[in-house]
């Protein structure tokens, strides 16, 4: 499956990330722990892409992301545990292998060194879903708010609304998880 990623991210403190959440306690819709697994090879990072196999609920799916304007366009495969067995051992075909084929990425090079945990709280609402994230990763902490909507300016518009009250300024997306991660070695 392919969408165009139209989302609005702002890093926060703990104490803004604990009071958004009791703030909109009651609108929680799904609270789960979610792990993502990167993988990098300096093409996937030359070409600012993002290759990672997230769990959830005993579920796994292999995602690439790949700029596109100003957004990013997820490709996502959802894999069984034998897939993701496969992948992780350079034997598995699909959209995604044969993307990264035809960009002269090899399944053999490509290195899984870290991952991030992710404590996530979703709430619905009508212009799309806000997640609440606690990151662990390396023994670091973050607090992330992430809106991914469908809209791109009626998204902007409630994005800054949900902020305002927390004296929140929003310039631009603050780094990926993966940038994070690469920036704390």
């Amino acid at each position: 499956m392919q969408q165009i990623e139209i989302e609005y991210k702002i890093l926060l403190t703990k104490d803004i990330f604990t009071q958004i959440l009791n703030d909109y306690q009651n609108q929680i819709l799904h609270d789960y722990i979610q792990i993502n697994e990167y993988y990098t090879h300096p093409l996937l990072q030359q070409k600012k892409y993002m290759l990672r196999i997230r769990t959830k609920n005993n579920q796994y799916e292999l995602t690439l992301k790949r700029p596109i304007n100003n957004h990013r366009l997820e490709t996502n495969i959802q894999l069984t545990k034998e897939e993701k067995d496969a992948f992780t051992h350079h034997q598995l075909k699909n959209e995604i292998t044969q993307i990264l084929e035809d960009e002269g990425i090899a399944l053999t090079e490509l290195k899984q060194q870290f991952s991030l945990t992710t404590h996530r709280y979703d709430i619905i609402l009508p212009e799309g879903t806000l997640s609440l994230d606690e990151n662990t990763y390396f023994n670091q902490k973050d607090y992330e708010l992430e809106f991914e909507v469908n809209n791109e300016k009626a998204g902007y518009k409630k994005f800054l609304e949900i902020i305002k009250p927390y004296q929140l300024n929003y310039t631009h997306n603050c780094p990926s998880k993966i940038k994070r991660v690469l920036d704390s070695l």
